[in-house]
Protein backbone atom coordinates (compact mmCIF):
# COMPACT_ATOMS: atom_id res chain seq x y z
CA UNK A 1 0.00 0.00 0.00
CA UNK A 2 1.16 3.62 -1.09
CA UNK A 3 0.06 6.16 1.07
CA UNK A 4 -0.77 9.51 -0.41
CA UNK A 5 2.44 11.78 -0.05
CA UNK A 6 2.02 14.37 2.69
CA UNK A 7 4.21 17.15 3.62
CA UNK A 8 6.71 17.52 6.54
CA UNK A 9 9.75 20.27 6.90
CA UNK A 10 13.42 19.59 7.17
CA UNK A 11 15.58 21.27 9.97
CA UNK A 12 16.21 23.70 7.62
CA UNK A 13 12.33 24.75 7.15
CA UNK A 14 12.31 23.54 4.05
CA UNK A 15 8.86 21.57 2.93
CA UNK A 16 9.48 18.38 1.33
CA UNK A 17 6.85 15.88 0.02
CA UNK A 18 6.94 12.15 1.48
CA UNK A 19 5.66 9.24 0.05
CA UNK A 20 5.64 5.99 2.40
CA UNK A 21 5.06 2.30 0.60
CA UNK A 22 5.41 -1.14 1.54
CA UNK A 23 8.20 -3.09 -0.51
CA UNK A 24 7.72 -6.79 -1.54
CA UNK A 25 9.32 -8.06 1.19
CA UNK A 26 6.69 -6.39 3.60
CA UNK A 27 9.29 -3.53 4.58
CA UNK A 28 8.24 0.09 5.14
CA UNK A 29 9.82 2.28 2.58
CA UNK A 30 10.24 6.18 2.72
CA UNK A 31 10.94 9.06 0.43
CA UNK A 32 11.27 12.40 0.27
CA UNK A 33 11.73 15.51 -2.19
CA UNK A 34 12.44 18.47 -1.80
CA UNK A 35 9.33 21.72 -2.78
CA UNK A 36 12.21 24.22 -2.27
CA UNK A 37 10.27 26.42 -1.01
CA UNK A 38 10.11 27.72 2.69
CA UNK A 39 6.48 29.47 2.22
CA UNK A 40 4.08 27.53 3.43
CA UNK A 41 1.06 28.60 1.38
CA UNK A 42 2.89 27.89 -1.86
CA UNK A 43 4.47 24.28 -0.26
CA UNK A 44 0.88 23.24 0.01
CA UNK A 45 -0.55 24.58 -3.11
CA UNK A 46 2.26 22.44 -4.64
CA UNK A 47 1.12 19.05 -2.55
CA UNK A 48 -1.77 19.37 -3.67
CA UNK A 49 -1.32 19.92 -7.55
CA UNK A 50 1.12 16.60 -6.47
CA UNK A 51 -1.53 14.96 -5.19
CA UNK A 52 -3.97 15.60 -7.53
CA UNK A 53 -1.96 14.11 -10.55
CA UNK A 54 -0.83 10.92 -8.32
CA UNK A 55 -4.88 10.78 -7.94
CA UNK A 56 -5.55 10.52 -11.76
CA UNK A 57 -2.46 8.23 -12.42
CA UNK A 58 -3.49 5.56 -9.96
CA UNK A 59 -6.94 5.66 -11.78
CA UNK A 60 -5.28 4.98 -14.76
CA UNK A 61 -3.26 1.97 -13.40
CA UNK A 62 -3.21 -0.64 -10.99
CA UNK A 63 -0.89 0.63 -7.71
CA UNK A 64 2.32 -1.67 -7.38
CA UNK A 65 3.67 -2.91 -3.93
CA UNK A 66 6.87 -1.74 -5.38
CA UNK A 67 8.49 1.65 -5.13
CA UNK A 68 6.00 3.55 -7.10
CA UNK A 69 8.50 4.50 -10.01
CA UNK A 70 4.69 5.89 -11.59
CA UNK A 71 4.45 8.53 -9.55
CA UNK A 72 4.11 12.26 -11.42
CA UNK A 73 7.77 13.46 -12.18
CA UNK A 74 8.30 16.08 -8.96
CA UNK A 75 10.27 18.22 -11.47
CA UNK A 76 7.39 19.22 -12.64
CA UNK A 77 6.53 20.55 -9.18
CA UNK A 78 9.64 22.29 -8.60
CA UNK A 79 9.86 25.98 -9.27
CA UNK A 80 8.92 26.17 -12.77
CA UNK A 81 6.87 29.31 -12.73
CA UNK A 82 7.48 32.39 -10.08
CA UNK A 83 3.98 32.33 -8.15
CA UNK A 84 4.72 35.05 -5.27
CA UNK A 85 1.22 36.40 -3.66
CA UNK A 86 2.47 38.26 -1.55
CA UNK A 87 4.02 40.53 -3.38
CA UNK A 88 1.14 39.95 -6.02
CA UNK A 89 3.29 38.51 -8.87
CA UNK A 90 2.68 35.53 -11.13
CA UNK A 91 5.37 34.84 -13.77
CA UNK A 92 5.47 31.74 -16.47
CA UNK A 93 8.07 30.94 -19.54
CA UNK A 94 4.94 29.84 -21.90
CA UNK A 95 1.95 27.97 -22.36
CA UNK A 96 2.78 25.10 -20.28
CA UNK A 97 4.23 26.67 -17.54
CA UNK A 98 0.97 29.00 -17.19
CA UNK A 99 -0.93 26.21 -17.48
CA UNK A 100 0.81 24.73 -14.24
CA UNK A 101 0.83 27.76 -12.38
CA UNK A 102 -2.97 28.51 -13.09
CA UNK A 103 -3.91 25.08 -11.39
CA UNK A 104 -1.66 26.21 -8.98
CA UNK A 105 -3.84 29.60 -8.08
CA UNK A 106 -6.69 27.69 -8.70
CA UNK A 107 -5.42 24.79 -5.71
CA UNK A 108 -4.58 28.03 -4.10
CA UNK A 109 -7.84 29.41 -4.11
CA UNK A 110 -9.73 26.28 -2.96
CA UNK A 111 -7.46 26.31 0.74
CA UNK A 112 -7.71 30.17 1.32
CA UNK A 113 -10.20 31.38 -1.35
CA UNK A 114 -9.54 34.67 -3.50
CA UNK A 115 -7.50 36.94 -0.66
CA UNK A 116 -6.33 40.32 -1.24
CA UNK A 117 -3.12 39.50 -2.74
CA UNK A 118 -4.18 36.62 -4.90
CA UNK A 119 -7.31 39.28 -6.15
CA UNK A 120 -4.55 42.22 -6.98
CA UNK A 121 -2.45 40.04 -9.07
CA UNK A 122 -5.26 38.31 -11.16
CA UNK A 123 -6.89 42.48 -10.98
CA UNK A 124 -3.40 43.71 -12.09
CA UNK A 125 -4.12 40.85 -15.19
CA UNK A 126 -0.74 39.29 -14.65
CA UNK A 127 -2.37 36.02 -15.34
CA UNK A 128 -5.35 37.15 -17.49
CA UNK A 129 -4.47 34.62 -20.53
CA UNK A 130 -2.42 32.41 -21.65
CA UNK A 131 0.61 33.25 -24.04
CA UNK A 132 0.62 31.95 -27.48
CA UNK A 133 4.29 32.22 -27.97
CA UNK A 134 6.76 31.93 -25.09
CA UNK A 135 7.84 35.20 -23.93
CA UNK A 136 11.05 36.19 -23.10
CA UNK A 137 13.05 34.05 -20.20
CA UNK A 138 12.74 35.32 -16.99
CA UNK A 139 15.91 34.97 -15.21
CA UNK A 140 16.04 33.17 -11.95
CA UNK A 141 16.48 34.94 -8.94
CA UNK A 142 19.18 31.93 -8.36
CA UNK A 143 20.13 28.41 -9.80
CA UNK A 144 20.49 25.43 -7.42
CA UNK A 145 23.99 24.58 -5.53
CA UNK A 146 25.25 21.81 -7.59
CA UNK A 147 25.25 24.06 -11.24
CA UNK A 148 26.87 26.74 -8.95
CA UNK A 149 29.41 24.69 -7.15
CA UNK A 150 30.45 23.27 -10.74
CA UNK A 151 30.75 26.56 -12.22
CA UNK A 152 32.43 27.80 -9.72
CA UNK A 153 35.38 25.12 -8.97
CA UNK A 154 36.07 25.02 -13.16
CA UNK A 155 37.48 28.44 -12.28
CA UNK A 156 38.96 28.21 -8.97
CA UNK A 157 41.09 24.53 -11.13
CA UNK A 158 42.94 27.31 -12.40
CA UNK A 159 44.90 29.36 -9.65
CA UNK A 160 43.57 26.89 -6.44
CA UNK A 161 46.18 24.00 -5.62
CA UNK A 162 44.71 20.09 -6.43
CA UNK A 163 44.77 19.28 -2.67
CA UNK A 164 42.69 22.71 -2.28
CA UNK A 165 40.49 21.44 -4.69
CA UNK A 166 39.87 18.32 -3.30
CA UNK A 167 38.96 19.59 0.40
CA UNK A 168 36.31 21.92 -1.52
CA UNK A 169 35.15 18.88 -3.00
CA UNK A 170 34.83 17.28 0.57
CA UNK A 171 33.37 20.18 2.03
CA UNK A 172 30.36 20.35 -0.65
CA UNK A 173 29.49 16.82 -0.57
CA UNK A 174 28.76 17.22 3.00
CA UNK A 175 27.34 20.49 2.95
CA UNK A 176 24.83 19.61 0.20
CA UNK A 177 24.39 16.22 2.28
CA UNK A 178 23.09 18.16 5.19
CA UNK A 179 21.30 21.22 4.01
CA UNK A 180 20.29 19.76 0.55
CA UNK A 181 20.65 21.04 -2.90
CA UNK A 182 18.87 23.93 -2.85
CA UNK A 183 18.62 27.30 -4.56
CA UNK A 184 21.68 29.27 -3.80
CA UNK A 185 19.39 32.06 -2.39
CA UNK A 186 17.71 29.67 0.12
CA UNK A 187 21.44 29.54 2.17
CA UNK A 188 20.59 32.27 4.31
CA UNK A 189 22.64 33.37 7.44
CA UNK A 190 20.80 31.74 9.69
CA UNK A 191 21.75 28.17 7.71
CA UNK A 192 24.72 28.71 7.58
CA UNK A 193 24.94 29.42 11.64
CA UNK A 194 23.36 26.07 12.00
CA UNK A 195 25.99 24.20 9.71
CA UNK A 196 28.66 26.07 11.87
CA UNK A 197 26.81 24.61 14.83
CA UNK A 198 26.78 21.25 13.13
CA UNK A 199 30.54 21.32 12.66
CA UNK A 200 30.97 22.54 16.10
CA UNK A 201 28.89 19.74 17.81
CA UNK A 202 31.26 17.57 15.26
CA UNK A 203 34.12 18.21 17.47
CA UNK A 204 35.50 20.28 14.65
CA UNK A 205 38.35 22.46 15.85
CA UNK A 206 38.41 25.87 15.32
CA UNK A 207 40.83 26.11 12.65
CA UNK A 208 38.96 23.64 10.93
CA UNK A 209 36.05 25.21 10.97
CA UNK A 210 37.34 28.91 9.96
CA UNK A 211 39.16 27.21 6.79
CA UNK A 212 35.86 25.75 5.65
CA UNK A 213 33.90 29.20 6.33
CA UNK A 214 35.81 30.97 4.34
CA UNK A 215 35.39 28.05 1.61
CA UNK A 216 31.95 28.82 1.74
CA UNK A 217 32.37 32.32 1.88
CA UNK A 218 34.58 32.49 -1.34
CA UNK A 219 31.86 30.48 -3.34
CA UNK A 220 29.15 32.65 -1.71
CA UNK A 221 30.65 35.92 -3.20
CA UNK A 222 31.98 34.45 -6.56
CA UNK A 223 28.18 33.37 -6.96
CA UNK A 224 26.92 37.12 -5.95
CA UNK A 225 29.38 38.32 -8.12
CA UNK A 226 28.18 35.96 -11.67
CA UNK A 227 24.98 37.18 -10.39
CA UNK A 228 24.36 33.41 -9.12
CA UNK A 229 22.58 35.05 -5.92
CA UNK A 230 20.49 38.23 -4.99
CA UNK A 231 22.51 38.07 -1.64
CA UNK A 232 23.89 42.07 -0.65
CA UNK A 233 26.32 40.22 1.48
CA UNK A 234 28.13 36.22 1.77
CA UNK A 235 26.05 34.04 4.47
CA UNK A 236 28.98 33.13 5.34
CA UNK A 237 30.30 37.30 6.49
CA UNK A 238 31.03 37.52 10.07
CA UNK A 239 30.93 33.70 11.32
CA UNK A 240 34.46 32.88 11.42
CA UNK A 241 35.27 31.34 14.67
CA UNK A 242 37.53 33.99 16.95
CA UNK A 243 40.00 31.70 19.20
CA UNK A 244 42.93 31.92 21.59
CA UNK A 245 44.32 29.06 20.31
CA UNK A 246 44.69 30.38 16.83
CA UNK A 247 46.65 33.31 17.95
CA UNK A 248 48.60 30.88 20.37
CA UNK A 249 50.00 28.84 17.01
CA UNK A 250 50.52 32.23 15.30
CA UNK A 251 52.89 33.24 17.43
CA UNK A 252 54.75 29.77 17.68
CA UNK A 253 55.10 28.82 14.38
CA UNK A 254 57.19 26.05 13.83
CA UNK A 255 60.13 25.71 15.62
CA UNK A 256 63.82 24.69 13.83
CA UNK A 257 65.52 22.17 14.66
CA UNK A 258 68.59 22.27 17.21
CA UNK A 259 72.00 21.20 16.39
CA UNK A 260 71.28 18.18 18.31
CA UNK A 261 68.42 16.99 16.30
CA UNK A 262 70.41 17.73 12.85
CA UNK A 263 72.71 14.96 14.18
CA UNK A 264 69.95 12.61 15.04
CA UNK A 265 68.36 13.17 11.78
CA UNK A 266 70.63 13.27 9.26
CA UNK A 267 73.77 11.13 10.67
CA UNK A 268 73.93 7.17 11.61
CA UNK A 269 70.48 5.51 9.79
CA UNK A 270 70.02 8.00 7.95
CA UNK A 271 70.63 5.80 4.87
CA UNK A 272 68.93 3.12 5.90
CA UNK A 273 65.55 5.04 6.36
CA UNK A 274 65.90 6.94 3.36
CA UNK A 275 66.05 3.95 0.61
CA UNK A 276 64.55 5.97 -2.11
CA UNK A 277 65.52 9.23 -4.04
CA UNK A 278 63.14 11.38 -3.03
CA UNK A 279 62.95 9.89 0.56
CA UNK A 280 67.01 11.34 0.36
CA UNK A 281 67.79 14.59 -1.40
CA UNK A 282 64.29 15.89 -0.79
CA UNK A 283 64.95 16.60 3.28
CA UNK A 284 68.82 17.60 2.63
CA UNK A 285 67.41 20.18 -0.17
CA UNK A 286 65.08 21.51 2.16
CA UNK A 287 67.91 21.78 5.08
CA UNK A 288 70.01 23.56 2.98
CA UNK A 289 67.90 25.55 0.27
CA UNK A 290 64.76 26.48 2.62
CA UNK A 291 62.96 25.47 -0.07
CA UNK A 292 59.17 23.67 0.97
CA UNK A 293 58.04 20.14 0.00
CA UNK A 294 56.58 19.99 -2.90
CA UNK A 295 58.17 22.87 -4.23
CA UNK A 296 61.52 20.52 -4.38
CA UNK A 297 59.08 17.16 -5.04
CA UNK A 298 57.50 19.03 -8.09
CA UNK A 299 60.29 20.38 -9.41
CA UNK A 300 60.36 20.28 -13.45
CA UNK A 301 63.78 18.98 -14.28
CA UNK A 302 64.39 21.77 -16.70
CA UNK A 303 64.27 23.77 -13.90
CA UNK A 304 67.73 22.96 -12.03
CA UNK A 305 70.52 24.20 -14.63
CA UNK A 306 73.08 26.46 -14.54
CA UNK A 307 72.27 30.27 -14.55
CA UNK A 308 74.90 32.50 -15.34
CA UNK A 309 77.62 30.04 -14.29
CA UNK A 310 75.83 28.80 -10.56
CA UNK A 311 73.91 26.12 -10.10
CA UNK A 312 70.30 26.37 -9.19
CA UNK A 313 66.85 25.78 -9.23
CA UNK A 314 64.10 27.58 -10.93
CA UNK A 315 61.43 27.28 -8.16
CA UNK A 316 57.60 28.00 -9.97
CA UNK A 317 55.35 26.47 -8.06
CA UNK A 318 54.94 28.39 -5.09
CA UNK A 319 52.94 28.57 -1.82
CA UNK A 320 53.08 32.50 -1.85
CA UNK A 321 53.93 33.71 -4.93
CA UNK A 322 52.61 33.42 -8.90
CA UNK A 323 56.29 35.24 -9.72
CA UNK A 324 58.53 32.17 -7.99
CA UNK A 325 62.02 32.08 -7.52
CA UNK A 326 65.59 31.15 -8.17
CA UNK A 327 67.66 29.29 -5.75
CA UNK A 328 71.13 28.79 -5.50
CA UNK A 329 72.19 25.18 -4.93
CA UNK A 330 74.57 24.62 -1.90
CA UNK A 331 78.01 23.80 -2.09
CA UNK A 332 77.61 21.07 0.43
CA UNK A 333 74.81 19.98 -2.09
CA UNK A 334 76.97 19.38 -5.11
CA UNK A 335 79.96 17.64 -2.72
CA UNK A 336 77.20 15.26 -2.01
CA UNK A 337 76.43 14.03 -5.12
CA UNK A 338 73.01 16.16 -5.82
CA UNK A 339 74.42 17.86 -9.31
CA UNK A 340 75.13 14.20 -9.89
CA UNK A 341 71.76 12.97 -9.27
CA UNK A 342 70.39 15.78 -11.39
CA UNK A 343 72.00 14.74 -14.37
CA UNK A 344 71.17 11.28 -14.05
CA UNK A 345 67.91 12.32 -14.30
CA UNK A 346 68.41 14.63 -17.24
CA UNK A 347 70.05 11.35 -19.21
CA UNK A 348 66.90 9.17 -18.38
CA UNK A 349 65.19 11.95 -20.34
CA UNK A 350 62.67 12.52 -17.17
CA UNK A 351 60.78 15.59 -17.08
CA UNK A 352 60.58 15.29 -13.27
CA UNK A 353 63.70 16.21 -10.95
CA UNK A 354 61.94 13.12 -8.86
CA UNK A 355 60.18 11.18 -11.93
CA UNK A 356 59.13 8.44 -9.64
CA UNK A 357 56.78 10.21 -7.43
CA UNK A 358 52.75 10.11 -7.99
CA UNK A 359 50.52 13.31 -8.22
CA UNK A 360 48.41 13.21 -5.61
CA UNK A 361 46.08 15.57 -3.38
CA UNK A 362 48.90 16.64 -1.65
CA UNK A 363 51.32 17.07 -4.28
CA UNK A 364 54.76 14.84 -5.47
CA UNK A 365 55.61 14.95 -1.90
CA UNK A 366 53.44 12.87 0.08
CA UNK A 367 55.62 9.75 0.39
CA UNK A 368 58.90 11.55 1.21
CA UNK A 369 57.13 13.55 4.37
CA UNK A 370 55.77 10.43 5.59
CA UNK A 371 59.03 9.22 5.60
CA UNK A 372 60.59 11.64 6.71
CA UNK A 373 57.84 12.13 9.96
CA UNK A 374 58.52 8.07 10.69
CA UNK A 375 62.01 9.15 11.10
CA UNK A 376 61.73 11.52 13.55
CA UNK A 377 59.51 9.48 15.44
CA UNK A 378 61.24 6.79 15.54
CA UNK A 379 64.42 8.86 16.38
CA UNK A 380 61.87 10.31 19.66
CA UNK A 381 61.61 13.97 17.84
CA UNK A 382 57.82 14.21 19.16
CA UNK A 383 57.70 18.08 19.33
CA UNK A 384 54.67 19.01 17.36
CA UNK A 385 56.58 21.99 16.42
CA UNK A 386 58.90 20.11 14.61
CA UNK A 387 58.07 18.53 11.41
CA UNK A 388 59.15 18.70 7.97
CA UNK A 389 58.76 22.55 7.41
CA UNK A 390 60.83 23.40 10.32
CA UNK A 391 63.90 22.37 7.91
CA UNK A 392 63.02 26.04 6.48
CA UNK A 393 63.00 27.32 9.57
CA UNK A 394 65.92 26.26 10.55
CA UNK A 395 67.75 28.06 7.65
CA UNK A 396 65.83 31.08 7.78
CA UNK A 397 67.34 31.57 11.07
CA UNK A 398 70.70 30.27 10.09
CA UNK A 399 70.97 32.88 7.55
CA UNK A 400 69.67 35.37 10.74
CA UNK A 401 72.57 34.18 12.72
CA UNK A 402 75.40 34.05 9.77
CA UNK A 403 74.17 38.14 9.48
CA UNK A 404 72.69 37.61 5.99
CA UNK A 405 71.35 40.21 4.37
CA UNK A 406 68.05 40.50 4.40
CA UNK A 407 67.37 41.24 1.46
CA UNK A 408 69.04 38.23 0.07
CA UNK A 409 66.92 36.00 3.20
CA UNK A 410 64.01 37.34 1.52
CA UNK A 411 65.22 36.62 -2.11
CA UNK A 412 66.44 32.90 -1.39
CA UNK A 413 63.68 31.51 0.97
CA UNK A 414 60.24 33.55 -1.08
CA UNK A 415 59.65 34.37 2.54
CA UNK A 416 56.16 36.01 2.86
CA UNK A 417 56.91 37.45 6.10
CA UNK A 418 58.67 40.63 4.55
CA UNK A 419 56.03 43.39 2.68
CA UNK A 420 57.87 42.87 -0.75
CA UNK A 421 55.21 45.62 -2.06
CA UNK A 422 57.49 47.76 -0.89
CA UNK A 423 58.80 49.64 -4.14
CA UNK A 424 62.00 50.28 -2.47
CA UNK A 425 62.46 46.65 -1.85
CA UNK A 426 61.79 45.70 -5.29
CA UNK A 427 63.79 47.88 -6.58
CA UNK A 428 66.66 46.39 -4.33
CA UNK A 429 66.00 42.86 -4.70
CA UNK A 430 65.90 43.09 -8.57
CA UNK A 431 69.46 43.80 -8.29
CA UNK A 432 70.83 41.05 -6.88
CA UNK A 433 72.98 38.68 -8.64
CA UNK A 434 72.63 35.26 -8.39
CA UNK A 435 76.70 34.79 -7.17
CA UNK A 436 75.47 36.97 -4.48
CA UNK A 437 72.84 34.79 -3.39
CA UNK A 438 74.78 31.64 -3.58
CA UNK A 439 78.13 33.12 -1.57
CA UNK A 440 74.95 34.55 1.38
CA UNK A 441 73.54 31.11 0.89
CA UNK A 442 76.98 29.42 1.55
CA UNK A 443 77.70 31.19 4.85
CA UNK A 444 74.72 28.48 6.22
CA UNK A 445 77.05 25.59 7.85
CA UNK A 446 75.95 22.70 9.89
CA UNK A 447 77.61 20.53 12.32
CA UNK A 448 77.05 17.13 10.61
CA UNK A 449 78.74 13.97 9.66
CA UNK A 450 78.79 13.81 5.59
CA UNK A 451 80.87 11.03 5.41
CA UNK A 452 77.62 9.74 7.19
CA UNK A 453 75.43 11.85 5.12
CA UNK A 454 76.89 11.12 1.71
CA UNK A 455 75.17 7.82 -0.31
CA UNK A 456 77.44 5.40 -1.47
CA UNK A 457 75.63 6.07 -4.80
CA UNK A 458 74.25 9.26 -4.73
CA UNK A 459 72.88 9.14 -8.11
CA UNK A 460 70.72 6.58 -7.07
CA UNK A 461 71.49 5.01 -10.33
CA UNK A 462 70.07 1.60 -10.26
CA UNK A 463 66.81 2.55 -9.01
CA UNK A 464 66.36 4.82 -11.71
CA UNK A 465 67.34 2.69 -14.12
CA UNK A 466 64.48 0.00 -13.01
CA UNK A 467 62.01 2.95 -12.91
CA UNK A 468 62.85 3.65 -16.57
CA UNK A 469 62.42 -0.33 -17.53
CA UNK A 470 59.05 -0.13 -16.29
CA UNK A 471 57.78 3.48 -17.22
CA UNK A 472 58.65 2.00 -20.46
CA UNK A 473 57.10 -1.46 -20.33
CA UNK A 474 54.06 1.03 -18.99
CA UNK A 475 54.23 3.23 -21.95
CA UNK A 476 54.40 0.44 -23.90
CA UNK A 477 51.37 -1.54 -23.06
CA UNK A 478 49.23 1.77 -22.84
CA UNK A 479 50.18 2.28 -26.51
CA UNK A 480 49.18 -1.07 -27.85
CA UNK A 481 45.50 -0.94 -25.80
CA UNK A 482 45.33 2.34 -27.69
CA UNK A 483 46.32 0.46 -30.50
CA UNK A 484 43.69 -1.95 -30.05
CA UNK A 485 40.65 -0.27 -28.68
CA UNK A 486 41.16 2.12 -32.34
CA UNK A 487 41.52 -1.40 -34.12
CA UNK A 488 38.30 -2.24 -32.95
CA UNK A 489 36.41 0.73 -33.39
CA UNK A 490 37.62 0.50 -36.77
CA UNK A 491 36.09 -2.63 -36.99
CA UNK A 492 32.45 -1.54 -35.93
CA UNK A 493 32.55 1.05 -38.21
CA UNK A 494 33.41 -1.49 -41.51
CA UNK A 495 30.54 -3.89 -39.80
CA UNK A 496 28.15 -1.04 -39.92
CA UNK A 497 29.07 0.17 -43.43
CA UNK A 498 28.50 -3.28 -44.39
Amino acid sequence: MIKVPRLKVNRLGVYCLRVVWTDEAGKRREASHSLRTKAPELARVLALQFNEAYERKRSQRRMSTKKPDHLPNFEDFAAKFELDLSRGVMKSDGPEDFARMMQAVEAYKSIYGANPPLQEAMNMGRATQPLTEAPKRVLARSIDLSKAWAGYIREKEHDNAKRTIYEKGLLFEEFKGLLGDLEVNLYDKPTLVQWKNHEMNKGAGASRINKRLGYLNDFFNWCIGNGHSQHQQSPVEGLLISTKGKLKKKQEHWKSFEDTDLKAIYGKGYLEACPKPDHYWIPIVALYSGARLNEIAGLPIQNVRLIDGVHAMEITDTKTSKVGRVVPVHQTLIELGFWDYVEQVRSLGAERLFPHTVDGNNGHGKNAARQFANWLDKLGITDPYKVFHSTRSTLITRLHTADANPAHAMQITGHDGVQVQNIHFQTYTQGIGLAQLRDTLNRVHYVLDMEALKASDPTFKGFLNRWKLMDDRKARTDKLRGSKINSDKLIVKKNQKV
